[in-house]
Formats: structure tokens, C-alpha cells, sequence
């Protein structure tokens, strides 16, 4: 894992409330990929507090919009990205089959 550069490039988009984050990946001077990843917060209905109030629970989440990395350094960079998600609290990471479903990492 530590044979691979990665540099993260974050972005805001106010409009849709997200975070975005380029991620490009390198081997000594050679490129080996790119990843696109929206982050944000995905309401899983309500709960009650400690006061019995309704509240709305929301879980944040990662969304990889674009993954085009070299075959041989795939599951190197993913652990990449997922460790960095991790690190600012993101558990959750999905991507969307050829069908539209999602399948989490």
C-alpha cells in the first residue's frame, strides 16, 4: 500500500449539499488512476431522543461516481480511499452496478 501515491483534491457543491473528493493515483512517475467521490448525508428516517421527540437520522455516506484505475493497482487504491473515508468518518461506501443497485465496500 505504500508503493502508491495518492493525492486528494476536495471539492464543495452547495447546490446538492455535497462534498466531492478527486482522487489521482501514482507509481513513481507513472499515473495508474482516478476516483470520484461524493460524500453526504442519507436520511434513514426518524428516532426518538431522549425526550421523545422525533429526529431525523442521517448517516454519512460515499458514493464513488468514477473508479478508473489500473486493473493490478484496484484493490490497493480503493483500501486507499476507504481508509481516508474512514479517517473523516465516512463507514459507508457504495457504487452502482450495470443494474442501478447499489453494492457497498
Amino acid at each position: 500500500m505504500l508503493d502508491i501515491n495518492m493525492k486528494v483534491q476536495p471539492s464543495f457543491y452547495d447546490d446538492e449539499c455535497a462534498i466531492v473528493f478527486s482522487f489521482y493515483f501514482d507509481k513513481a512517475t507513472r499515473k495508474i488512476g482516478e476516483a470520484v467521490v461524493y460524500t453526504c448525508k442519507k436520511s434513514n428516517g426518524k428516532e426518538s431522543n431522549q425526550d421523545h421527540i422525533d429526529t431525523d437520522v442521517q448517516e454519512k455516506i460515499a458514493y464513488i461516481k468514477e473508479f478508473s484505475i489500473v486493473d493490478e493497482y484496484q484493490a490497493t487504491s480503493m483500501k486507499k480511499i476507504q481508509h481516508f473515508l474512514d479517517v473523516i468518518g465516512i463507514k459507508k461506501c457504495v457504487r452502482q452496478n450495470l443494474q442501478g443497485k447499489e453494492i457497498a465496500f
